[in-house]
């Protein structure tokens, strides 16, 4: 599948971690903190002279907890699905490490992603999600970090499909989510199934960066939100400063 995509995180945080970060550092520092984690830098605790109540770590889900985590492809009207057919002789997903690696294969179809290709099922709102966690920790305010990185990368699964009849695009269904807020929110494919619902059903869907997109080592977005309930209505109010 070609399109925007990539790495998406979202972490529940305590209010009085957050607000010491807020008030005895900074909005510019709490971002570097979280990118250094996604990096897997294990000093920065000590380095940085960070008090052991008010340290976290979004990813290992340490003073924290995640909300929301996909390697994915954000599923709009631009959004394009390819269907190659594979050489017996090269049926190694090892070899799709790059983007040129798809013209050594036959694309036998290509188009666009329409609400025709979506399973309509039940999931839970992004207010749902924040407002379970609230009740849970039994308290009325606590702050979300959004963590984001663009990547290119292709849909595939753990194993070659094999089929022994031509492959049926109106039989490519794909499950869906929301991630984040109205202001940032992304429409993003969760799973997908060829022939849902039958004996023959298959699942499908996994995302994986290219090569080059895994070395990156620069973020496209980190956010903070406070979230508050107000009278039974959840708020969510963006930390710029």
């Amino acid at each position: 599948m070609n399109g925007q995509g990539g790495y998406f995180f979202c972490s529940f945080i305590k209010k009085e971690i957050i607000d010491f970060w807020i008030s005895k550092k900074s909005i510019e520092l709490l971002q570097e903190y979280v990118l250094a984690q996604y990096l897997q830098d294990e000093e920065i605790d000590d380095e940085w002279r960070i008090p052991e109540k008010f340290r976290f770590d979004i990813f290992n889900n340490i003073n924290s907890l995640c909300l929301w985590e996909s390697d994915s492809i954000i599923l709009n009207n631009s959004t394009i699905c390819d269907i190659y057919e594979l050489e017996i002789s090269n049926l190694d997903l090892g070899s799709f490490q790059l983007e040129s690696d798809f013209a050594k294969h036959k694309l036998v179809d290509s188009f666009l992603c329409t609400d025709k290709n979506l399973l309509n099922i039940p999931d839970h709102s992004w207010n749902a999600l924040v407002l379970s966690l609230l009740e849970k920790y039994k308290v009325t305010n606590a702050y979300l970090i959004y963590f984001k990185v663009n990547a290119r990368g292709y849909a595939t699964h753990d194993e070659i499909l094999k089929i022994q009849s031509p492959f049926n695009k109106s039989d490519l269904k794909f499950f869906t989510g929301d991630f984040g807020t109205a202001d940032i929110k992304s429409h993003i494919i969760k799973k997908a199934l060829y022939k849902p619902n039958s004996s023959n059903e298959k699942v499908l869907y996994d995302f994986r960066m290219f090569k080059s997109a895994k070395e990156k080592n620069d973020f496209d977005f980190a956010g903070l939100q406070r979230v508050h309930l107000v009278n039974s209505k959840l708020n969510f109010n963006w930390i710029n400063d």
